[in-house]
């Protein structure tokens, strides 16, 4: 049995539904906020055994075949319960941990992309191209940053926001003081030239140009997406990132300068692709379930 973590109406999840439908092979969607009001959970830590029951289905941890990692939502039933919160989170953990590497992508590389600082240094070890990052709370070393670097960048220092280019109006006294003493950010100098999304499935490389004149594309609806072929060596890199972040497939974005140089931005281990799909034609979801059902 294939497991689908999310939630039912996400588009990749109804995309990679449809083409294990079409493959004939078996699948349960698993919504983690579902659980534990509805899901039932159980673990024996002396032989390590775990079973998972989903409606009328009871599986084994040898019943599962593979899990692909959309989403994991926490227990929507217990969120004004912080303890029934934390141990219900702590077990749902422990049982995606026992998966290993039959989880797409594993729970220990989803971890590692939720450190994106180690993420890019990481990278940075392996001789690939990143741009010049800081990330803390030091006003004096926020200031340094940006005087050392003409355009700079701010965004969140776990992601899940557009990025935003830095002006005078960040760098006052009482801005750095209000921001800093809350969170750490991540500075990141401006790399002038074309964004490149790479889908790395298994030994697979999809990539295509987006052309967009936005700071961040993604807050860009008209942007253009064009399939292109990156060149060999980069394609190598791709493959080479996902393995030292432990990842089975990933969609990572990079910054193409205009002399043709690729820097690294962000690999990440559950991406959405249904709307790249559509725009570009290139066999994604075809490939994910490929993946979960080898």
């Amino acid at each position: 049995m294939i497991l689908l973590m999310g939630i039912a109406e996400d588009p990749q999840i109804i995309a990679v539904a449809e083409a294990l439908t079409t493959q004939k092979n078996a699948f349960l969607i698993f919504d983690s906020s579902l659980y534990p009001a509805q899901h039932r959970l159980s673990y024996r830590p002396l032989d390590g055994s775990m079973q998972l029951q989903i409606d009328e289905h009871c599986l084994a941890q040898s019943d599962i075949h593979s899990l692909y990692w959309r989403t994991l939502s926490p227990p929507r039933h217990t969120q004004e319960n912080p303890i029934a919160l934390r141990d219900s989170a702590s077990l749902l953990r422990s049982f995606l941990h026992s998966l290993g590497g039959k989880s797409k992508n594993t729970a220990d590389a989803v971890n590692f992309h939720q450190e994106k600082p180690r993420q890019l240094a990481q990278v940075a070890k392996l001789g690939v191209s990143i741009p010049d990052t800081y990330v803390g709370n030091d006003p004096r070393a926020v200031r340094a940053f940006c005087a050392r670097n003409s355009d700079v960048i701010f965004k969140p220092v776990t992601g899940g926001d557009y990025a935003q280019i830095v002006n005078q109006a960040h760098l006052t006294d009482e801005h750095l003081n209000s921001s800093l003493n809350q969170s750490p950010v991540t500075l990141q100098a401006y790399i002038d030239g074309t964004n490149i999304r790479s889908y790395v499935i298994g030994d697979a490389v999809f990539s295509a140009e987006i052309r967009s004149s936005a700071k961040d594309f993604r807050t860009d609806e008209d942007a253009e997406l064009i399939p292109i072929t990156i060149p060999h060596e980069i394609a190598q890199q791709a493959q080479t990132i996902c393995r030292a972040l432990g990842l089975a497939w990933s969609g990572i974005d990079w910054r193409r300068t205009p002399d043709g140089n690729y820097i690294f931005l962000e690999a990440n281990p559950s991406p959405m692709f249904v709307n790249f799909e559509k725009r570009t034609h290139l066999p994604i979801t075809q490939h994910l379930a490929q993946l979960l059902s080898a």
